[in-house]
């Protein structure tokens, strides 16, 4: 029976992730189709559903966990790493993204290294890796050739594991499949520390009557993923084989391009003017300074071979999410 690990399971996308996997009567991982499959999450706190539904859940910090029970991950075929400290968090506390996000990382691409077969990584990585200074300006379009810049900390950790990763692979230890998200929006429950926390704050709270802040100028360009999008490309991937996936670098992951004024015209579309009433608008000097750096329009012949491409629009995704309230 092959076996599939999810760090972070517990989490919005884990969660998400671990019900479609459910849903599946077969699955394909790394081109070969297996019809008998076990799921095993791994967080700090897992939701009662998974219990009841007869999942194996192990609870407790990531790191721990690998030094204590490595072979929790050694005995896996697939690892779906969604574990992080978010991009608000890693910008005010250096130390937590370098334990959490990098330390972490790197023993868990080890541990997979030292497995006596060669496992499968899926790694969810971000748009974050790219950025641009005054000498090095961000180009107008991210292709697969645009070299990553960085310009926050949860970035540079994202792109430090690109590298191991790709590496791992390159010496035949692992399989890897690392796949660059855009913000996804619309997410439910409450706000977190992540710089791009508002992009899902001012669609979910106007539409439970709430009012939210927008720290962006309304002429920010952004690019999202869906939650759908997000989980559908994850779960893709995994099925991709090393012949068709190819290098071991990153791929982004296509999504919708459009301006913060376009994302309140689908709020008020949606919920109406009264929605959108509940909005203001005072910036964030730090918050506008981090999306800015932020990449908006992608490219990318490589998903377009792989057959990860998307025509959703944000307003359908914003219908669906107030469906789902």
């Amino acid at each position: 029976m092959a076996r599939i690990v999810v760090t972070g399971g517990g989490g919005f996308l884990g969660q998400r992730v671990v019900r479609s996997l459910l849903a599946m009567e077969h699955i394909t991982m790394n081109g070969l189709r297996h019809d008998d499959f076990s799921v095993c999450v791994v967080d700090r706190f897992t939701p009662s559903w998974m219990l009841e539904e007869g999942i194996e859940v192990i609870e407790g910090d990531l790191l721990s966990l690998l030094e204590s029970q490595p072979e929790v991950f050694q005995t896996s075929d697939v690892v779906i790493h969604l574990a992080s400290a978010v991009s608000g968090e890693c910008e005010q506390d250096l130390n937590l993204g370098l334990q959490t996000n990098l330390q972490t990382g790197i023993v868990l691409g080890q541990t997979l290294a030292s497995a006596t077969h060669r496992p499968l990584l899926i790694f969810s990585s971000s748009l974050a890796i790219y950025g641009g200074t005054d000498d090095f300006p961000l180009p107008l379009v991210i292709t697969d050739e645009v070299r990553p810049n960085p310009q926050n900390s949860y970035g540079s950790q994202k792109l430090m594991l690109e590298t191991l990763y790709a590496d791992l692979a390159r010496r035949g230890a692992i399989s890897i499949r690392t796949l660059r998200l855009m913000t996804v929006s619309v997410r439910p429950g409450k706000p977190n520390q992540a710089a791009s926390g508002f992009l899902s704050g001012m669609i979910r709270e106007p539409l439970s009557g709430e009012p939210s802040n927008v720290p962006v100028p309304l002429t920010t360009p952004i690019a999202l993923n869906s939650p759908e999008q997000a989980v559908a490309g994850l779960i893709a991937v995994m099925g991709i084989s090393d012949e068709e996936w190819g290098t071991p670098l990153g791929l982004n992951l296509p999504g919708m391009r459009l301006t913060v004024e376009e994302m309140v015209q689908a709020l008020e579309r949606v919920g109406g003017p009264q929605a959108a009433a509940l909005l203001r608008y005072e910036e964030d000097p730090l918050i506008r300074q981090i999306v800015a750096g932020w990449p908006s329009h992608f490219e990318s012949e490589r998903a377009q071979r792989l057959g990860l491409q998307t025509t959703e629009s944000f307003e359908s995704v914003v219908r669906r999410f107030r469906a789902a309230m």
